[in-house]
């Protein structure tokens, strides 16, 4: 991999490939942690910059879009928002220019505006429909007092009722910059060429004084949270534990646990709650550690009635976690970063996904190599310092339950 910065402050990362196929990843600080008290003003934004452009319309966006791209998506999350798509090698420049105009000359009109509102105010509407969004929401909303993520990314009905285009201008202007975005491109052309390319559509692109926010990590209200939801006919139990205070190598140690904990049909999780007992369908976990979220989440649904015991075998499983060393040798554990490994390496041969995660690393960190750096010498990780770690993680839950 190499890295090149341009004159204007764009941060290019470059990897190398032998595919047909180049991926494009373009990702700023300019995530719903930047919102301010304009909640959803991120997510407009990302919406806005589709809608025109000083030379295209938002039809011939959606056609030169889906004429050059294989695939090609947009998502604003807390800590930023990323532009990112597929396409043959032959067509690189033109996903560039398309890019280019997106972020440097986008118009924005009243009418493109109040369209795109009606839009988002109908996703919220549609956003609590999805069980797993909605129980995660209402244990932010619970517990995570005065952060910005206690409030979902769209924003709230409040909310959206009084952003107006100014909000999205000026939004705009303070955070797509480039010296506030990188760029990954994972191509088979040589790097010369993709800095070359790179530079003619973007060396353009105006650079800003940006503000500097310190991010803040409130102690999560710890305690079990239960709110009903006349419409389902189950319940829905999401589990946090802060890992905010884990240095890099604990992150690597949580994830390595993780597989032991919580991934798959031969994970812990899974023997105790379905296997043993049959409380659930599956267990979903997730060491999320982006900035301004960083958190360890355990889901999963279950029928009301079996909701107290079933986080009631949680509990003794966290509890007991000491215990685990007993069944953590090397062998065990180099089958756990095999398994990570093998999971992570899986997921980055979709050279988009790869190519995301390094641009929203970087904007995230300011260093792409941390997470190139979650996959090495994980072979140094003794059974002692994962459980050490997981037992720091796991000492502090916040539990929300979702029923009717």
């Amino acid at each position: 991999m190499n890295d090149y910065i341009l004159e204007n402050g764009l941060k290019l990362i470059y990897k190398k490939s032998n595919s047909e196929l180049s991926s494009i990843a373009i990702s700023l600080d300019a995530g719903a942690a930047r919102d301010g008290g304009n909640l959803g003003v991120a997510h407009i934004t990302e919406h806005m910059v589709y809608k025109q452009t000083e030379t295209r319309s938002e039809k011939e966006i959606n056609k030169v879009l889906s004429d050059t791209f294989g695939f090609q998506n947009a998502m604003t999350n807390y800590p930023y928002v990323v532009f990112y798509g597929t396409l043959l090698n032959e067509d690189l420049s033109k996903g560039l220019e398309i890019f280019s105009d997106i972020l440097l000359n986008p118009v924005f009109t009243e009418e493109g505006f109040k369209e795109e509102m009606e839009v988002i105010k109908q996703e919220l509407k549609e956003w609590d429909e999805e069980l797993e969004q909605y129980t995660e929401d209402k244990l932010y909303l619970n517990c995570m007092d005065g952060r910005r993520i206690q409030y979902p990314i769209i924003g709230t009905e409040e909310s959206l009722e009084k952003l107006t285009i100014d909000d999205a201008i000026d939004f705009f202007n303070d955070y797509y910059c480039a010296n506030n975005a990188t760029i990954t491109v994972i191509s088979s052309l040589e790097f010369d060429e993709v800095i070359e390319k790179v530079e003619e559509y973007f060396i353009d692109w105006r650079s800003e004084n940006l503000p500097e926010d310190e991010i803040i990590y409130s102690i999560p209200n710890k305690g079990l949270f239960i709110d009903k939801k006349p419409d389902i006919n189950s319940a829905r139990v999401q589990i946090i534990f802060p890992i905010n205070e884990l240095n890099q190598w604990e992150i690597k140690a949580l994830k390595v646990f993780n597989q032991y904990f919580g991934e798959g049909v031969n994970s812990v999780l899974f023997d105790n709650l379905r296997t043993n007992n049959g409380l659930v369908y599956d267990v979903l976990t997730r060491v999320a550690n982006e900035e301004y979220i960083k958190v360890y989440k355990i889901t999963y649904a279950t029928s009301v009635e079996n909701v107290e015991k079933s986080i009631q075998i949680v509990e003794n499983l966290i509890s007991d976690v000491d215990n685990f060393k007993k069944d953590l040798d090397t062998k065990k554990i180099s089958k756990m970063i095999k398994g990570f490994k093998l999971k992570r390496l899986f997921g980055e041969e979709q050279s988009v996904r790869l190519a995301k995660e390094l641009a929203t690393y970087d904007t995230m960190f300011g260093d792409y190599n941390i997470y190139v750096d979650e996959s090495r010498d994980l072979e140094k990780l003794t059974p002692e310092y994962i459980i050490n770690t997981a037992a720091k993680v796991l000492k502090n839950k916040s539990i929300q339950v979702v029923r009717n």
